[in-house]
């Protein structure tokens, strides 16, 4: 079975945002449609730098919604992918988001230090093991081994076969976005109110059937 490897983040993030986020006075008509309506005027920062594009803001956050509200991963496994995608793309925005999610998810605080590369050996169920190396071979090479993808097989249905590279390639479209522009982490009440997307948190969870 494919052992994960320690996660390896990237450095060089901006040293200062590029393009800041929107504040409510700077905001267009459609704009604060847009934004108010879901978070008032306290917007997370990713949402509010987006925004500066409405019509890409207005297609991708549906996409967003899905993966993140309606996943067909259990809560805790969702988590475990976009927190290893995250380090490994050195996303702190990400990362410090969804390590509170993952925590509230169930993973351990072991299992969030081996995430994010501060924890060499790390006992993860085959399950797990299989999905850590998938999101690390999706950020090395863009697709997933054909042993990892046989051992997934098993064990995921076909939707969740499906997901599995959409959601960690949307991770790393993210992560490059964030990195790129700047984006900085708000004040922990704004950065609270990401969970008011319907992000939901709790196990109880219907699997699928099992693709064959």
């Amino acid at each position: 079975m494919p052992e994960p490897h320690p996660a390896n983040p990237r450095t060089g993030s901006p040293a200062q945002q590029r393009l800041s986020p929107l504040e409510p006075g700077q905001r267009t008509l459609e704009q604060h449609e847009l934004l108010v309506g879901v978070w008032g005027d306290d917007v997370p920062n990713l949402f509010s730098t987006v925004a500066r594009h409405p019509a890409l803001f207005r297609a991708w956050m549906p996409f967003c919604t899905q993966l993140l509200a309606h996943s067909v991963f259990p809560p805790r496994e969702r988590e475990l992918l976009i927190i290893r995608t995250a380090s490994l793309c050195g996303s702190a925005y990400e990362l410090t988001h969804h390590l509170r999610l993952g925590a509230e998810a169930g993973l351990s605080g072991d299992d969030l230090a081996a995430l994010n590369g501060q924890a060499r050996l790390h006992e993860w169920t085959d399950r797990e093991r299989l999905l850590v190396a998938a999101a690390d071979e999706l950020h090395a090479h863009h697709m997933i081994s054909d042993a990892t993808w046989r051992g997934l097989s098993a064990l995921l249905s076909t939707e969740q076969l499906v997901e599995l590279p959409m959601l960690v390639g949307h991770y790393i479209l993210l992560a490059g976005t964030l990195r790129s522009l700047g984006v900085p982490l708000e004040t922990e009440p704004v950065a609270k109110k990401l969970d008011s997307i319907g992000v939901p948190l709790d196990s109880g969870h219907t699997q699928p059937d099992t693709a064959r």
